[in-house]
């Protein structure tokens, strides 16, 4: 205790950042299906109540330039692995309940790069990274203890396996989901602790994915509080995905003219999940010594779907603007800024004072969690294959360090008709952004296209839209893109440049408009590299 009183003195004043050598406790939230603009402290204006979230953000570090993947089980592997999804399988689809796969047992998951560390490490919620063996189930791929389900969507109280509609707005108990293409089964699956096998759980039955969730995150943490490891706790909740039900006590927070009837039930619905992260904070911060040293992240899977027009609130097309994701467009599923950039923050005591409280617009991907947080636990990734991600710790705790990530990869979806839906590839390398409409698969291939592209459109614009040439463009370009990959990319794409990608508010200079041809080559893989210029005309 007097160690962690120390520490925490000296953090109070700011003196010290957090020390490599001190193993944090690790909480990881991930939301499901959370757009850029449903939370309060992304937006205040929408009458959202997330008082808990909100709390834990704005004491923290921010992050308004976070991306992760378009959908669901590709965000998930890509965490998981700090691997984009072109090296795991998963850039073109979830992971199907009738499937005979999953992500590849030689891939190293984060849970055992921290089990390697010495932590106790635990899972509630859902998984959907393959389960038609055991061995792609959490239990057998690092994790300690398990509770939750496997598959993607389903009945949140009767937690039978299906996409479907809810049968009520807040009254949903007994409800079974019967989808059309009959993805049915019950799929709520419990390992007891110490346990190597997690088996169907009966019990949960006609208790909501939320509660359940809470009790045992709760749980955990009452145990670990009489514990000497550190511990890594991932809590992937349900909320806020399909089908869309909450309770009416959290409905009723919206009772008011100025929310549509959907607008009641999916803030309900968020606000449910709020909830349940303030009864762990209830737990974790019950003991002083064990949240003093705790390190908080919270993300969302993919940008928000659509959820009918009372909610989305839609204009624009091909597609265009919805309020869950804005002032981005696009949903989930795309590749545009709406389906893979999402609301995210840090929080931690052991946050030095200069950051508490700040708004980062660094450019940070979900695959940098991995080697951060093995980094934060003092645990070492020799034994993953390479890493995509960076260690962005020192980014988060000082307020003039860059993030060490200048480019990044949304994806190379190499099937039509695939739930990553077109554009299928995109590039962002510091502001400026590449998308690919179509190509083939072959061995060596190369490709060019011809575009145009706003070369001074607003940044919000153009982080949001495809910034072809408009009204609202002060100049026009016209780009080349040629790419070469070995298996990956192949027939003349369609590409579009998005200069501007930085949001407004932010503290760095604009991006600065070329004054003739500019180049740039990126190496992603030894076999995939990706060049392009640029011309003003």
């Amino acid at each position: 205790m007097a160690l962690s009183l120390f520490l925490s003195a000296l953090l109070l004043i700011g003196l010290v950042p957090v020390a490599r050598s001190f193993k944090p406790n690790i909480l990881f939230i991930l939301a499901d299906d959370l757009g850029y603009n449903e939370m309060g402290f992304m937006n205040t204006s929408r009458g959202l109540h997330t008082p808990v979230l909100d709390g834990l953000a704005s004491s923290g570090v921010i992050l308004k330039n976070y991306y992760v993947q378009p959908i669901c089980s590709p965000t998930r592997s890509a965490f998981m692995t700090g691997r984009y999804t072109v090296r795991l399988g998963t850039q073109s689809n979830v992971i199907y309940w009738n499937t005979p796969w999953g992500v590849p047992l030689n891939e190293t998951f984060l849970p055992q790069n921290l089990q390697d560390a010495g932590y106790a490490t635990a899972m509630f919620g859902k998984w959907h990274l393959g389960m038609f063996k055991q061995s792609y189930t959490p239990i057998r791929r690092g994790f300690d203890e398990h509770m939750g389900y496997y598959q993607g969507c389903e009945s949140k109280y009767t937690h039978v396996a299906a996409c479907c509609t809810a049968g009520s707005p807040d009254h949903d108990n007994e409800y079974v989901c019967h989808d059309q293409m009959q993805y049915e089964g019950y799929d709520w699956f419990k390992s007891g602790v110490g346990q190597n096998t997690s088996l169907p759980d009966p019990t949960a039955n006609q208790t909501s994915s939320a509660e359940l969730i809470g009790d045992a995150a709760v749980e955990f943490l009452q145990r670990q509080s009489n514990g000497d490891r550190p511990w890594f706790l991932y809590l992937p909740f349900q909320n806020i995905h399909g089908p869309y039900t909450t309770t009416p006590e959290y409905r009723g927070l919206f009772n008011s003219s100025e929310f549509s009837e959907g607008e009641k039930t999916i803030f309900g619905y968020i606000a449910e999940m709020d909830a349940a992260v303030g009864r762990v904070m209830n737990q974790l911060t019950s003991v002083p010594d064990m949240y003093q040293n705790t390190v908080i992240v919270f993300s969302s899977d993919n940008g928000a779907p659509n959820a009918g027009p009372d909610v989305d609130h839609d204009h624009g097309k091909n597609p265009g603007w919805i309020a869950r994701n804005y002032p981005f467009r696009g949903h989930k599923g795309l590749i545009w800024e709406g389906g893979t950039r999402v609301p995210g923050f840090v929080h931690s005591p052991l946050l030095p004072v200069s950051v508490k409280g700040t708004v980062s617009q660094e450019l940070y991907h979900v695959t940098d969690w991995l080697p951060t947080l093995v980094g934060l636990a003092g645990g070492t990734t020799h034994r993953n294959l390479a890493l995509d991600g960076h260690d962005i710790w020192n980014s988060l705790i000082e307020r003039e360090q860059r993030s060490p990530r200048t480019e990044m990869l949304y994806n190379v979806n190499p099937i039509d008709g695939g739930q990553a839906g077109t554009p299928r590839a995109g590039l962002r390398v510091g502001d400026y952004k590449v998308l690919c409409w179509s190509y083939t698969v072959a061995g060596s291939a190369s490709a060019s296209a011809s575009a145009s592209a706003s070369a001074s459109a607003s940044a919000s614009a153009s982080a949001s839209a495809s910034a072809s040439a408009s009204a609202s463009a002060s100049a026009s370009a016209s780009a080349s893109a040629s790419a070469s990959a070995s298996g990956l990319l192949g027939r003349t794409p369609l590409v579009r440049v998005a200069p501007a990608l930085q949001p407004k508010g932010t503290t760095r200079s604009s991006p600065r408009v070329p004054s003739s041809t500019t180049s740039q080559v990126l190496t992603l893989t030894p076999t995939l590299t990706l060049s392009w210029q640029t011309t003003l005309e």
